[in-house]
């Protein structure tokens, strides 16, 4: 009877996880590609060339949609993989189905996988109801489910980012090679989502093959095939922009986060090609002009160094916590600051009291903290935080079961 009941529990709960997906689709769903991956996967098409910035005359470029007499410039501004997912979605389908429907169907299939990869790593530390209670968290978090349906990489980031995780620590459990080719494909995927990533990817190399146990035949390995993965889009820039480069698009960043605007959300007004800077739209442009916003960025933080460290810290805050200005709509909404403040909170607390012992929960709070002190150097935007959702339940989980082991309650109930 209790293993009819435990069936009965999964099935309804994967029957509302879909369809609370299918409600999100039904409201929220983004019906047009007319973004910057819209323009990227257009342009790729039109001309072969992935790239946003199309040329006006001989110093100025935009983001635009191509049209036939229009020479697009290679881009490096923003990580590949997304864009090439939905390019060879689109290839495949020949024009057959409703693109963007296609492309949330597969997200909502990704997020289903993604919340069977989050059960599955939870098993390992959790019992099976614990585990199936945090998965119901993963599940239905508001900006989770929204986040399917619509045209972002975040979607894939988190799938990615659990099958890293996943096949991570079935390679410390087993020690099999395989496990280890698994962790280091989805690694250098990883990185080809998000630039970023791979400081965390190196951060995870020295923590677990040097740091918690030294296992150089593994780092190499795990080098030598993410490296791999990243060669073809490496070579790709190498031949455009005769150096060696994944993405460009520091400057930009550091600049729409650290100018006379001081906002939390970073602000776009000193983000422009701008004509009278005279670079030349070739190759080299977006190289170019991401120098420029670099140089820009520094020469502020140079002359108000005191605004910005404060400016920091506030990123810092609205990244742990919430942002106290965001003008983003429906942010301040019940249903999404209120399970984002509990926790954020939690998951805080959780981070701090389990970075004494050598664990994976410490390698998740070096994570959790190196993400934050990170992209808080840029800007704040609230998907953001949602690469973070499974980490920071995990983290709760381990704060609140130090505080019921203090409360006295029984081992069995934790």
């Amino acid at each position: 009877m209790k293993k009819l009941n435990l069936s009965l529990l999964i099935s309804t709960f994967f029957l509302l996880t879909i369809l609370a997906r299918l409600i999100a689709a039904y409201f929220f769903a983004d019906t047009r590609l007319d973004n910057e991956w819209g323009k990227l996967v257009h342009n790729l098409e039109f001309s072969g060339i992935l790239g946003i910035n199309v040329v006006i005359d001989e110093f100025t470029a935009i983001h635009k949609f191509a049209n036939s007499k229009d020479v697009v410039l290679p881009s490096a501004f923003m990580p590949p993989l997304y864009g090439y997912f939905i390019y060879y979605v689109k290839v495949l389908l020949a024009n057959s189905f409703d693109l963007i429907k296609v492309i949330i169907f597969i997200q909502i299939i990704l997020s289903l996988t993604s919340i069977y990869l989050f059960f599955k790593i939870t098993r390992k530390f959790e019992n099976l109801y614990f585990s199936l209670g945090l998965s119901f968290l993963f599940s239905f978090f508001p900006m989770y489910v929204y986040s399917s349906v619509q045209i972002s990489s975040i979607i894939l980031q988190i799938f990615l980012l659990l099958c890293f995780f996943h096949f991570l620590l079935i390679f410390i459990e087993n020690k099999k090679i395989l496990n280890l080719i698994y962790f280091s494909i989805f690694s250098g995927l990883l990185i080809l989502v998000r630039g970023e990533f791979i400081l965390f990817y190196l951060i995870t190399l020295a923590y677990f093959f040097l740091y918690h146990n030294k296992n150089f035949k593994a780092l190499f390995l795990s080098l030598i095939i993410a490296t791999i993965i990243l060669s073809p889009y490496l070579k790709r820039n190498y031949n455009y922009f005769d150096t060696i480069v994944l993405t460009k698009s520091f400057g930009h960043n550091i600049l729409k986060g650290n100018n006379p605007d001081l906002k939390v959300e970073g602000s776009g007004k000193y983000i422009s090609n701008q004509k009278d800077l005279k670079i030349k739209t070739n190759n080299y442009y977006e190289i170019e002009l991401d120098n420029y916003y670099r140089n820009e960025a520094f020469k502020n933080i140079k002359e108000n160094p005191k605004i910005y460290l404060i400016l920091y810290f506030k990123k810092v805050f609205s990244f742990l916590f919430f942002d106290l200005n965001s003008t983003y709509p429906g942010y301040y909404s019940i249903f999404h600051i209120l399970p984002k403040i509990v926790l954020s909170i939690l998951s805080f607390c959780g981070a701090i009291v389990v970075l004494r012992k050598k664990s994976f929960f410490q390698f998740l709070s070096i994570y959790y903290f190196s993400n934050i002190l990170l992209f808080s150097i840029f800007f704040i935007l609230p998907r953001y935080s949602l690469i973070l959702l499974p980490i920071q339940l995990l983290l709760s989980v381990q704060f609140i079961k130090i505080i019921l082991k203090k409360l006295n309650f029984k081992n069995e109930i934790i």
